[in-house]
């Protein structure tokens, strides 16, 4: 074989090795993440002060990082979400986070909007209200950016996944003493296998 036929078929073979390692994008879908669960680790930097009166000493409000847990329970197309003064209405995961509270859980409904993107990595806004304690109301606003992907053998299982905060911030209003805070949230979420969620969830969070 001639030094020119060699160099072409050895190309044309490093061509198709190529093509079928990477081969098509892995076709997840948004109904694919259904059931996904995470492993959330969330902390917070904030001040609080009097708010009746007002005119006291500002302070320290931080909150060390705890462990919760987020299930992606169904993907609605038409969830309502209120934007921009328009009732309109974007595809959203309807998901339950479930966070401790001193020796028992309590799992939470939440909607996450699908704000841009694609299944493989999409954006969104975390929004939570929490009664803390009779005296501790807090809402937090938190962009995120989810990621996930899918093996080859399964293209529509999602295999991986995670999601980190893009900014985030907190409101709480204390009533004994009248007082309010503000601050910025951190929150990210790492992926539970499939395998793994009756060994690392809470059974009350499954269960809810």
């Amino acid at each position: 074989m001639s030094a020119k036929r060699l160099f072409f078929s050895c190309l044309f073979v490093v061509i198709c090795v190529g093509f079928i390692s990477t081969g098509p994008a892995q076709a997840l879908d948004f109904k694919n993440w259904e059931g996904t669960w995470f492993t959330v680790k969330s902390s917070e930097t904030g001040r609080v002060g009097p708010a009746v009166p007002p005119g006291g000493d500002v302070i320290t409000n931080n909150e060390k990082t705890i462990t919760s847990y987020l299930v992606i329970e169904t993907f609605d197309i038409t969830a309502p979400i209120f934007i921009s003064t328009l009732d309109i209405t974007v595809p959203a995961f309807v998901a339950g986070y479930c966070v401790p509270t001193g020796s028992s859980w309590i799992k939470y409904p939440v909607t996450l909007p699908i704000l841009g993107g694609e299944p493989v990595k999409f954006l969104t806004l975390f929004t939570f209200q929490n009664q803390e304690t009779p005296s501790i109301y807090q809402e937090s606003w938190i962009p995120l950016e989810v990621k996930g992907s899918a093996t080859r053998q399964e293209p529509n299982v999602v295999s991986s996944a995670s999601f980190k905060n893009l900014g985030g911030i907190f409101k709480e209003e204390i009533t004994l003493p009248a007082q309010g805070g503000v601050g910025s949230v951190k929150f990210t979420g790492s992926f539970i296998k499939p395998d793994q969620v009756s060994n690392k969830v809470p059974a009350a969070c499954i269960i809810q």
